[in-house]
C-alpha cells in the first residue's frame, strides 16, 4: 500500500496548488493522504537518509487534511491522522504537534496508536526523555499501529531527527550538564557511544563542545542562550528549565 500510495502521491508543487486553490474541498481528500504517505515514506521510510527526499514534511498540508477531517468526518482515516501526529511529532520542539491537536477529535486521541503519539508529545513537552523514548518504541508493536507508522518509528532517521533536536534543546538551554544526564536523553547507552555520535555527526559537533568523559559531563558550545546566567544543568532542578524555555517560545517552529 505505502509504494502504490507513494507512486500515485501529488508532487509537491501539485500540493501547493491543492492548498492555494481548494484547501476546504473535500475532494482533495485523497490527494493529501497520498502526499502524507509520500512524506512519511521519504523521510523514514527504508530508502530515507540517502539522497534528497522526494517530498518533504509540509505541515500546512497535514493541517489541510485534519482540518477536512474534521469538516467532513465520514472522509477520515484514523490511520492517516496517525501518521500526520507521527510527522509532527518527530518535529519537537515545534508547536506543530501541539496544533494539529486542538484539530482531532478528542474520542481519536483516546484511541490507540494516537493516545501513545500524545502521550509521547507530553512526555518531550515535560522533559521526560527517558520515559519518552521507551514509550516511542512501544509503537513499533502497537496492535493498533499501520505498517507504515511502525516502519517509520523504527526507522534510524527518526530516531536521528528526535535525538539531535533533543541535543539542540540542550545546547540552547544548558551549557554544561552531567553525562548521564545527556545519555538518557538521548538514549545513547554510554560515553563512549555519545563521544563517538558527536563525533561522527557535524551539526552535533556544533553543538557540543566537549564530551569530557574523565569529568563525567557535556561541555555545550556557548551561546547566547546558555550564557545568560552560566547555564549549569543541576540535578536538583533536573530538566525543569528546558520546559520553562520552551514555554518562553526560544524554539523555533518545524513548519
Amino acid at each position: 500500500q505505502s509504494a502504490t500510495a507513494t507512486m500515485a502521491a501529488p508532487s509537491p508543487a501539485e500540493i501547493s496548488h491543492v492548498l492555494a486553490t481548494s484547501v476546504a474541498d473535500p475532494t482533495t481528500v485523497t490527494q493529501l493522504e497520498s502526499y502524507v504517505r509520500a512524506e512519511v515514506n521519504a523521510l523514514y521510510g527504508p530508502t530515507a537518509g540517502g539522497a534528497e527526499p522526494s517530498h518533504r514534511y509540509n505541515f500546512e498540508a497535514n493541517r489541510a487534511l485534519t482540518k477536512l477531517y474534521q469538516f467532513f468526518p465520514h472522509l477520515a482515516d484514523e490511520s492517516c491522522t496517525a501518521l500526520v501526529l507521527l510527522l509532527a511529532l518527530l518535529e519537537y520542539p515545534s508547536t506543530d504537534f501541539l496544533a494539529l491537536s486542538y484539530l482531532v477529535p478528542e474520542r481519536v486521541q483516546e484511541r490507540e496508536p494516537c493516545a501513545t503519539l500524545k502521550r509521547c508529545s507530553d512526555l518531550l513537552e515535560q522533559s521526560q526523555f527517558g520515559t519518552f523514548w521507551v514509550t516511542f518504541r512501544e509503537l513499533v508493536i502497537n496492535d493498533s499501529a499501520s505498517e507504515e507508522l511502525k516502519m517509520a518509528t523504527a526507522s534510524p532517521a527518526a530516531v536521528a531527527k528526535i535525538r539531535m533536536n533533543v541535543l539542540g534543546l540542550l545546547g540552547m538551554t544548558y551549557k554544561v550538564a552531567p553525562i548521564g544526564a545527556v545519555l538518557s536523553a538521548l538514549d545513547v547507552k554510554d560515553a563512549a557511544a555519545l563521544r563517538d555520535y558527536v563525533n561522527g555527526d557535524a551539526a552535533a559537533k556544533k553543538i557540543v563542545e566537549n564530551v569530557d568523559v574523565d569529568g563525567g559531563k557535556v561541555v555545550f558550545t556557548s551561546r547566547e542562550e546558555n550564557t545568560k546566567k552560566s547555564r549549569v544543568f543541576k540535578e536538583a532542578v533536573g530538566l525543569d528549565a528546558i520546559s520553562a524555555a520552551l514555554a518562553k517560545g526560544v524554539h523555533t517552529s518545524g513548519q
